[in-house]
């Protein structure tokens, strides 16, 4: 149980986790006979806790405040040396407004109650002496109001909170769509445009020209595939259908396959593909097709992005929590604007592909999910016109 205890005027007071109810007054013996009424009634639940001033309640409640203890109601007499107790509930109002107050006295003013009510949003004024019973029922139902009214603010905030996720995730959904159909638009046109030049033309077309049109159909084709498999691959991400199920791979094994696959792609633009490994095996607790998609990914933005007659550098080693591997290029580099948006859907990057490649903008967006579902982490480092090296962390293998 949480305790906490301080001093004031020579009096040890003790905070416990329970909600608190405070009673100020300045006639020490109704004050004591107002907390053993109260602490027969409800001290099982709650501390009842006693200030003989204003000044003293207000301390009490910076502390309670400053813990995060509620504080249901305060009950305080009117007539006090100092601050009056209109005044005392206008300040403690001011402070924790949801809290409810009660005012005791045995000279009841119409003014001063029509201030406590205005001023101190006060919930009943009781006279002096009180009934037991009466107070007793006073209290328990201002008790219920505050926690029912607490539990409402709670579940309004809580029912705003996911209206505003819902909103901002159909929104999300809606720009995913558009942009996504303005993608496929293009190469469908182009598609579109070819078969009906093939069409209107075809007797007076030289086969070498048709030819040319059909390998511009089929990269067309296979840019709309591309981005077709992406946008299935975000909704199965999104939708939380990825189970992948984890096991000990050898990354090394991996890379050097991504290597020999993409070494012509990077020839052809005169980019030398280096690889570069400590070890003979690294071993790393991931999905074995999901961390060749991931590095697939990276590799081959690598050399899309490379300016012709550069290097691409792909390193590999360990500590004794991560694989690392490092993908490194000679291209543009990144500005810091690029960057925050890096991993972003369709995130659209200053630099471009050297040698005419298509981009859909899902890759890394992609690969981030990916990493993250493997409990891996994915960043990179870059200074803009110094190239840029996107680095990859598994978990290895115990």
């Amino acid at each position: 149980m949480f305790l906490k205890v301080f001093r004031y005027r020579d009096k040890l007071i003790t905070l416990m986790n329970k909600p608190v109810i405070l009673c100020v007054d300045d006639e020490q013996m109704l004050l004591v006979s107002l907390k053993q009424q109260l602490k027969h009634q409800f001290g099982k639940d709650y501390q009842i806790e006693t200030a003989e001033d204003g000044k003293e309640a207000l301390e009490i409640i910076e502390d309670l405040l400053e813990e995060g203890i509620d504080l249901p109601l305060v009950i305080s007499d009117q007539l006090m040396q100092g601050m009056k107790g209109d005044e005392l509930l206008t300040q403690i109002h001011a402070l924790v407004p949801k809290t409810l107050k009660i005012l005791l006295t045995g000279q009841a003013e119409a003014d001063t109650i029509g201030k406590a009510v205005n001023s101190a949003n006060l919930y009943r004024y009781i006279a002096k002496p009180w009934d037991s019973t009466d107070l007793n029922l006073t209290v328990t139902e201002a008790i219920r109001r505050y926690f029912h009214e607490k539990e409402l603010t709670q579940f309004y905030a809580s029912l705003e909170k996911k209206v505003a996720d819902r909103t901002q995730a159909l929104q999300q959904k809606n720009q995913f769509l558009s942009i996504a159909v303005h993608d496929l638009k293009n190469p469908l046109s182009a598609i579109r445009g070819y078969a009906e030049m093939i069409q209107s033309d075809l007797d007076d077309m030289p086969k070498a020209e048709i030819l040319e049109v059909l390998d511009r159909i089929l990269i067309s084709s296979r840019q709309m595939f591309e981005l077709i498999l992406n946008l299935l691959e975000v909704n199965e991400i999104e939708s939380g259908k990825m189970n992948l199920s984890l096991e000990v791979i050898d990354i090394v094994h991996i890379l050097q396959w991504l290597i020999d696959h993409y070494h012509e792609r990077a020839k052809a633009k005169h980019i030398n593909l280096q690889f570069h490994s400590q070890a003979e095996h690294y071993y790393a607790m991931a999905n074995e097709n999901t961390t060749r998609q991931v590095f697939d990914n990276l590799i081959s933005n690598a050399v899309k992005y490379s300016p012709y007659d550069k290097s691409v550098y792909v390193r590999i080693c360990q500590d004794k929590n991560a694989v690392r591997c490092e993908i490194q290029d000679e291209g543009p580099g990144l500005s810091d604007e690029d960057q925050q948006k890096l991993f972003g859907q369709f995130s659209r990057l200053t630099p471009k592909p050297t040698g005419g490649e298509h981009s859909t903008g899902l890759g890394l967006f992609i690969v981030k999910k990916l990493v993250d579902s493997m409990q891996g982490n994915v960043w990179c480092e870059s200074t803009l016109g110094k190239g840029a090296t996107f680095i990859v962390e598994l978990p290895v293998a115990k």
